[in-house]
């Protein structure tokens, strides 16, 4: 029997965009979209000193969410805080080992909340690893990392991150840990702040996002840099 061979269809040269079927809840920006309706998922980062405004402003970002998080998560430093009641949030000991958000088809948001990354263990750092890189973009996670400091931050977060909410800190050097991540140097973020900040509740926003078309900006809605 004679066989017949199907002619290949010739292919661009080019790398072609090939969806991948376990990102479907990705989110993007839009022209319209709320300031503080960060395309899910992202990782982010609140850096400031005590009382500044980290967990009010994280819940500002849960109220503009749309469509909304199904599920929060919060890993506090004190497992009997209350100040998460208020958004029916879940107060968790420990991460959920990376298995466990395979299947999970919910919307969801989890907090750190001024964790001591210092005392994690060996197989909750592994956690914390798996949630910043495979688990947040694939299993439908944001993350969101309360810090006083960026000395305190982990590794894994500070690479992964895209969102850095970031209130004056008592010294400006301390910032150089995150330049590379930020795309900002210790002396522009000195410039900013003292253009910018005239309070201690004014927090500095640079969002890495894809597409975001506000990349600086003051206490989330006062655009300092636009690429629209």
């Amino acid at each position: 029997m004679k066989k017949v061979y199907k002619k290949k269809k010739k292919l661009p040269k080019k790398l072609l965009f090939i969806p991948s079927s376990d990102k479907h809840f990705h989110e993007s920006w839009y022209e319209g979209r709320d300031e503080l309706n960060i395309p899910h998922p992202w990782r982010g980062v609140f850096l400031a000193k005590p009382n500044a405004g980290k967990t009010a402003t994280i819940k500002n970002i849960i109220l503009r969410a749309d469509p909304p998080f199904e599920s929060i998560l919060v890993m506090s430093c004190d497992p009997n805080a209350k100040e998460w009641e208020d958004i029916g949030a879940e107060v968790i000991n420990e991460l959920p080992p990376p298995e466990e958000w395979s299947e999970n088809e919910e919307k969801t948001l989890v907090v750190l909340d001024d964790i001591d990354f210092n005392e994690m263990d060996r197989e909750q750092k592994h956690c914390l690893d798996r949630l910043c890189g495979h688990n947040s973009t694939h299993n439908n996670l944001s993350l969101a990392c309360c810090a006083q400091d960026t000395f305190s931050l982990c590794p894994i977060v500070r690479k992964c991150s895209n969102l850095w909410c970031i209130w004056k800190p008592s010294d400006m050097d301390s910032l150089k840990t995150i330049g590379r991540r930020t795309g900002y140097t210790s002396k522009q973020f000195d410039q900013i702040f003292k253009q910018f900040v005239k309070d201690d509740h004014d927090s500095i926003w640079i969002d890495t996002t894809k597409n975001t078309p506000y990349p600086l900006r003051l206490n989330g809605y006062k655009i300092i840099l636009s690429t629209e």
